[in-house]
This record gives C-alpha cells, structure tokens and sequence, in this order.
C-alpha cells in the first residue's frame, strides 16, 4: 500500500473539525490532485453514511487516505458517463445526466439516514446541470450532503461556492509527494515529474499512467535541435500513443505533458539568459497549445494532428 499519510495534513484537520461539529449540506473540495482528493471523497461519503464514531483526528485521516470505499445505496456518484458505442468519455454532463439526485435525496429513510452525492468533478457539469445541482443545495435537508469535486476554482458556480464549506487542498511537500509514488518511477524521474508538474499529483498520475518517461529525453533532444525531426519521427509517435486503448484520454494528456516539458526547458535557458532559444520555444508552446485546443473542440483524426504537429515543428 502506498503511503498515504500526511499527503494533505492541514486540509483533512480542516475536514476532521466540520465533521465533528454540525456537517454542512454541500462540501467543494478544491485542488490539482484530483485523484488523492475523490479518494477523501469516497471515504467521507462513506463515514458519513454510516455514523462511525471517530476517536480522534489520526484515525480520521487514516480512514480518509487509506479506507476502500464501498458501494451503498445512500451514496449516488456523479462522474463522467463513457459512450460505448463511441469509446470515449462524455465531454459534458447536462441536466438530464443529474435529474435522479432529485429523486436520490427526497427518498424517504428510517432513523433519518444520511445521504450524500458526491460530484466529481463539477466542472463536468454544464451551466444548466450545474444550476440543477444549485438549486438543490438551495432547498437543504438535514441528512441530505453534497461532496463536490473541483480541480479549478474558477471553474465553480459562485452561487454554489456561496452555499458551500470550501476546503483548498495545496501543493504537496516533495517529500509526501514522492512517497506517494516511490517504487513505481526512480527517483530522478520523480524528482522531475514534481518540478514540472509543480507537485500535482493529478498530473503525475496520469504522465506515469502513459509511460511518458520513455519519449522524454527524445522529445527534449527535438526541442533543442529541430534538424533531428525526421521523415517517420512522427510514426514513431504515432506508434507509440496507439498503445493506450482511449486515445480520447490520451492524446490531450500527451499535449498536457508536451508543454510542461517545454515549460521546465524554457525556465532553465531563461535562467541562463538565452533569449533567442527562450522565444523559440515559447513559439513551440503555443504552437503545441493551439493543436490541443483544436483536438478538443474538432475531434480531429489524431494520427494527422500527429503528422501535422511535427511537420510545423520542422519547419517553422
């Protein structure tokens, strides 16, 4: 088991002193390190259904990190929705994706059990899914809670946020954050992954996830010589991103990690006051952003987005 402990120690002391005294109805979580915080989501949930009497704080965080959260009936998760027949997830969660919470709360429980929606993340939810969540969280009930998920704090309805107990989770300590993970990367790796993902474990998650660790060095190497951009670089590339079965997934995960790397190699010769090389990749950057954006919103075939990319970073 991964060593959980201490990960976020003033944000779950937080939580542990509005558990112990009156639970408000909706809770926002918010931070980068998404997957650390839907697990204290679940577990919450979890203790919260249940009524478990915690002793002390300890024992509360070591639930919170290290409990396997079960499915129950008093516990309704709202998360992105996969398309079977389009192999991919759902960009976006409309109203009628969220109407049962309406039905999930007004059912009516013995001994005033408690029930709790968890969100993750509510910047899934378009505006009118959002607007039904907020008008619920208008109309409280005393064992009706709401556990909300958010990685970007601007990207949370104000009049939710208004109506909530918001809890910010920060940056991980180097050293958490690489006990978190230890004996799946080496050290060194670790120790990069912290720095260009400024510590989000969210991300790093997801760069160990893809194996991103293999065209590292390589793709640096183009970086600071673009004559090395061959006829089949991009085939290599190609090759390499058809061994994840969700390309959906994987192809804007792959951009994300394009750019943190440029990023970190951008501050190192700003460091070293090469001005001429700083420009050249901060041109790189929005080149590499710009294909992104256009993945996202066009869905374009991703093997001549690929082609396309390493060709304009040939020769422009």
């Amino acid at each position: 088991m991964q060593n959980n402990r201490n990960l976020h120690s003033s944000e779950i002391s937080a939580l542990y002193k509005i558990f112990k005294s009156q639970l408000p109805n909706s809770i926002i979580l918010t931070g980068q390190d998404t997957d650390i915080i839907s697990t204290i989501a679940r577990n919450l949930a979890s203790l919260i259904i249940s009524r478990k009497l915690i002793e002390n704080r300890d024992d509360f965080e070591y639930v919170l990190l290290n409990s396997i959260h079960e499915e129950s009936n008093f516990i309704l998760k709202i998360e992105p929705v996969f398309l079977e027949d389009k192999q991919r997830f759902k960009k976006k969660l409309y109203r009628e994706d969220v109407k049962h919470i309406n039905d999930f709360f007004s059912t009516k429980d013995e001994n005033g059990q408690k029930r709790v929606c968890i969100i993750n993340l509510i910047e899934d939810l378009s505006l009118d899914a959002a607007n039904s969540v907020l008008k619920i969280i208008e109309e409280p009930n005393t064992n009706s809670h709401f556990i909300i998920v958010n990685q970007n704090k601007s990207k949370c309805l104000k009049t939710i946020v208004s109506r909530s107990h918001r809890i910010f989770f920060g940056k991980l300590k180097y050293d958490n954050f690489a006990n978190y993970y230890r004996g799946s990367e080496n050290e060194e790796y670790l120790n990069y992954l912290y720095r260009i993902t400024n510590g989000s474990s969210y991300l790093t998650k997801q760069f160990i996830q893809y194996n991103f660790y293999e065209i590292n060095d390589h793709f640096k190497t183009l970086l600071t010589n673009q004559k090395k951009i061959k006829a089949n670089t991009a085939n290599h590339y190609i090759e390499y991103l058809h061994n994840f079965k969700n390309l959906d997934q994987a192809i804007p995960v792959f951009f994300n990690y394009l750019q943190l790397v440029i990023n970190d190699e951008t501050k190192k010769l700003c460091h070293n006051n090469e001005n001429n090389l700083v420009i050249k990749l901060l041109n790189i950057y929005a080149l590499i952003d710009s294909f992104n954006k256009k993945n996202i919103a066009l869905n374009l075939d991703f093997e001549n987005l690929i082609i396309s990319l390493f060709h304009r970073l040939k020769y422009d």
